[in-house]
């Protein structure tokens, strides 16, 4: 009798763990988040929309890119195709472009702020159990924020053309929590703009 429970609870012990062996996920972390990836492309759209491109339309180009994150290798592949969509030829050998053009990407980055107002998570001394927090107020704000200049010099001689005025992008992705159990999201990612820019 007691050799047939320890075997029952032998079995259902083996079960929990098997279970527990199967039902585990794997998680793959990017370094950006969706969301950042997201505000980031959001507000780099935004921001060469607001490039003046006629000056350069069916002219052959070499870019080079300049941003202060690891993102500038992705936006200038970004920035190259939105070019060709506005009918500038981008030269495969820089030799062979009219203009050569210094894009500086020098705002690329996410920004995050919160606002709280209620009670904040602390351990009870001696217990140790941690109580959560209880918010009567909560935002947490997601912003991706990019500008954009373009000089341009000519590609034969190097010397000095013209220049675009810093054009910005912004996007925004915000959470709100209202008396604990109200919980929702603003955010303007679904505008986007791959458009032929101004003119």
């Amino acid at each position: 009798m007691l050799i047939a429970r320890f075997k029952n609870l032998s079995l259902c012990v083996l079960s929990f763990l098997i279970v527990g062996c199967a039902a585990s996920p794997q998680i793959t972390n990017t370094q950006r988040s969706s969301t950042e990836q997201e505000l980031l492309v959001r507000a780099l759209e935004r921001a060469m929309a607001g490039l003046d491109v006629q000056k350069i339309k069916d002219k052959t180009v070499a870019v080079d890119f300049y941003g202060l994150t690891p993102d500038k290798d992705f936006a200038k592949e970004y920035f190259t195709a939105w070019l060709q969509a506005q009918r500038v030829r981008v030269a495969v050998d820089p030799k062979q472009a009219q203009l050569r053009l210094k894009v500086f990407a020098s705002v690329l980055a996410v920004d995050q702020g919160q606002s709280f107002l209620g009670t904040p998570a602390f351990t009870v001394p001696l217990i140790g159990f941690v109580m959560p927090e209880i918010p009567l107020f909560k935002d947490i704000e997601h912003s991706g924020h990019a500008e954009i200049k373009i000089s341009m010099t000519d590609g034969q001689t190097g010397d000095f053309v013209d220049e675009t005025p810093p054009a910005v992008g912004k996007a925004e992705h915000n959470d709100y929590t209202l008396l604990i159990v109200i919980h929702f999201t603003r955010s303007d990612l679904e505008k986007q703009q791959w458009d032929l820019g101004p003119g």
